[in-house]
């Protein structure tokens, strides 16, 4: 189909005749080195393309910034359909997921257990530049609000605050590692 927006019926679950069939629509996009239209759907072993060092390296950088911006976007979509009670937690994976996950990149060779790693670097990073208390985002956060305000926030509050987002980010691990267990039965 090119680049044409096509649909794709899916179903979840095992027994397709109980379950609500899906349909999602996705347009095939070219990458920088593939001529091939693609949807990204799982990981397949395609063969190494083979690069001079510095075309290599730069579309290593445009890689990074691909998937950097593919998190930034996937983490809004995230937080701005929690926020409005649309969200999801099957798209969430936490520290049990992440096993499997790290299995079938491990089954496809270094290189790609290395751009999971990767992956998972982007992901940490800027989860923890979120102005969230308890991250360093939350620091950052409280500092530029120094700055603004000309004077120290006081300490009992933005202790009180850490502790909260504290608890907050422990409780949530244990909900996304709770359905991580679910989704393995």
């Amino acid at each position: 189909h090119g680049e044409k927006e096509i649909e794709i019926a899916y179903v979840r679950g095992s027994n397709s005749d109980s379950n609500i069939a899906h349909i999602a629509k996705i347009t095939p996009t070219k990458s920088s080195l593939d001529e091939n239209p693609t949807i990204g759907i799982a990981m397949d072993e395609i063969g190494t393309l083979k690069l001079p060092f510095l075309r290599a390296f730069w579309e290593g950088l445009k890689l990074d910034w691909s998937m950097t911006k593919g998190t930034v976007i996937g983490l809004y979509t995230l937080i701005k359909e929690g926020i409005m009670g649309k969200g999801s937690f099957s798209s969430v994976t936490g520290p049990v997921g992440m096993v499997g996950i790290v299995g079938d990149a491990y089954q496809f060779g270094f290189v790609y257990l290395l751009s999971f790693a990767g992956l998972i670097s982007v992901n940490l990073a800027i989860i923890n530049l979120l102005p969230f208390p308890a991250l360093d985002g939350g620091r950052l956060f409280f500092l530029l609000i120094e700055k603004i305000k000309g004077s120290r926030i006081n300490q009992k509050f933005a202790n009180g605050a850490n502790m909260v987002g504290f608890v907050i980010l422990i409780i949530l691990m244990l909900f996304v590692t709770y359905h991580d267990i679910i989704k393995l039965f």
